[in-house]
């Protein structure tokens, strides 16, 4: 007799801050495994694809502050096919005091300059069918990177290295990489001037400022300790 074969779910990687937004409860009812985590870069993994989904007003205020470029960075770094959905009415948006040229040259230069597929839905129903398209999606991928930022082992070194390096502001597994191969350490990374910072692909001038501005932030303690009560104060 043949085995009958059992039909495996698809899992869904969703970010934690992502679950008053509607969408996971859609994709649970789309018989899709959802697998909550805490995700460094991305809000969604599906297949071989990372997804960052913006609300409409959000990704226009990510646009002003620059942030959605960081952003940016950050997913084309970690991952071979990282995708953007705004989500929402734009109508409003392109009507209002926002330039629709200045707009669409910016969803321009994250589409060109970053290699973020931009997809637009009107409402998490919608970015939850998206998601389901693409989780059902076969191709032929490398495979994907670790979904959530993990410290190795302390006797991997070279891991260790680049987790470290990681860890700057602006700067992914790849570019990490460059920034070893360029200075040799990690001493010699975190002590390079914003001049040769800015000479690593991946970087430039704005990044490695804030990555210097970062590494000279002085420490602000959360609390400040309890004073000590002198006799002469009682």
């Amino acid at each position: 007799m043949r085995a009958v074969s059992r039909t495996r779910r698809i899992r869904v990687i969703v970010d934690e801050r992502e679950r008053p937004s509607g969408v996971p409860d859609v994709l649970k009812g789309f018989n899709l495994m959802v697998d909550y985590r805490v995700l460094e870069v991305g809000d969604y993994i599906v297949s071989r694809y990372a997804v960052e989904r913006k609300e409409v007003h959000d990704f226009v205020r990510s646009l002003y502050s620059g942030r959605i470029f960081d952003q940016a960075q950050r997913l084309a770094e970690a991952y071979e096919r990282p995708i953007l959905i705004v989500e929402g009415d734009l109508r409003p948006i392109l009507e209002g005091k926002i330039k629709p040229q200045a707009y669409w040259g910016a969803v321009a230069t994250l589409a060109l300059g970053y290699g973020l597929h931009a997809f637009f839905t009107p409402d998490e129903f919608q970015t939850a069918n998206l998601l389901y398209a693409l989780a059902k999606r076969k191709i032929d991928a490398k495979p994907v990177r670790p979904l959530v930022r993990k410290k190795p082992r302390i006797d991997d070194l070279r891991k260790m290295q680049i987790f470290q390096v990681s860890g700057l502001p602006g700067v992914g597994p790849k570019t990490s990489e460059r920034l070893l191969k360029r200075f040799k350490t990690v001493r010699g990374v975190f002590t390079a001037s914003v001049a040769e910072l800015s000479t690593v692909r991946g970087l430039g001038r704005v990044k490695a400022e804030k990555i210097a501005r970062f590494l000279d932030a002085p420490y602000q303690p959360l609390r400040k300790e309890p004073q000590q009560l002198r006799l002469n104060d009682a």
